[in-house]
């Protein structure tokens, strides 16, 4: 029986393409800082001059490290992943600009209520960090760029 070239390199195609998806996201590793949106529905609870900083360790499909520093804050809170959403649909999830990779978790900073986080990360070097209180409370897009050499 003869198998075709095609299906005998379907592996090797498949393991690249998992390979280049790996070395996708870890670029990803490093500082990073942005501003809040400049549109008033997505600064919700943030002033509008506010800045966000950010710091990324390893990424795979399945985890992020993370740590926030929020406006206004002297020192970061870490970014606590949502265990089980990663391998759901969750994970998958696609919002405008159709990042590589997104992300659900929490971050608490000290003291305060903790905040739903969205991280999605996109393939033109953008980490989009979405924070979320309560049903009116807060809700805050922030674009993030690269503020450091990359590890």
């Amino acid at each position: 029986m003869r198998i075709s070239l095609a299906r005998r390199a379907l592996p090797a195609v498949a393991l690249l393409v998992w390979a280049a998806g790996c070395e996708a996201l870890g670029q990803f590793s490093g500082t990073w800082q942005g501003p809040v949106s400049p549109d008033p529905a997505q600064q919700q609870g943030f002033g509008h001059d506010a800045v966000l900083r950010a710091t990324v360790g390893a990424v795979t499909r399945s985890q992020i490290e993370l740590s926030v520093q929020l406006p206004g804050t002297a020192t970061a809170a870490a970014f606590a992943p949502i265990r089980y959403a990663a391998g759901d649909a969750l994970g998958e999830m696609r919002i405008d600009g159709d990042p590589l990779r997104s992300y659900l978790g929490y971050v608490q900073p000290t003291g305060e209520s903790p905040y739903l986080t969205v991280v999605s990360l996109f393939a033109d070097n953008r980490i989009d960090l979405r924070l979320i209180r309560g049903p009116e409370e807060v809700y805050g897009v922030f674009s993030l760029r690269r503020s450091g050499p990359r590890p």
